[in-house]
């Protein structure tokens, strides 16, 4: 079976001289209001035990949550009452007497 591959010889590389070799300089990434904040912002809500990330503005001002603030009210709700807006949450356990009547 005949070799399909050959290989050539080459000359070896020199490596270059200091002086062809340019000195990087350092120039400062561009100036930040020290005010900033990164975008989005992680929080853990604690009292729900979730992370809640929230979208802000220029202003800083919070703009969009994840979950929505209305998501977030109804937990809230949840954690004290047990039921959104006063009523049973579906598949809640009911409690019945020994007809099956509630």
């Amino acid at each position: 079976m005949p070799d399909d591959l050959t290989i050539s010889p080459v000359q070896p590389v020199a490596p270059p001289s200091r002086e062809a070799v340019p000195t990087p300089s350092f120039q400062p990434a561009a100036t930040q209001d020290a005010t900033a904040l990164p975008n989005p912002v992680l929080r853990l809500d604690s009292a729900l035990g979730m992370v809640v990330i929230e979208f802000r503005n220029d202003s800083g001002a919070v703009t969009r949550t994840i979950p929505s603030q209305q998501q977030l009210d109804a937990y809230r709700t949840w954690e004290r009452t047990g039921s959104f807006s006063g009523q049973a949450a579906p598949g809640a356990a009911v409690n019945k007497d020994e007809t099956g009547t509630v």
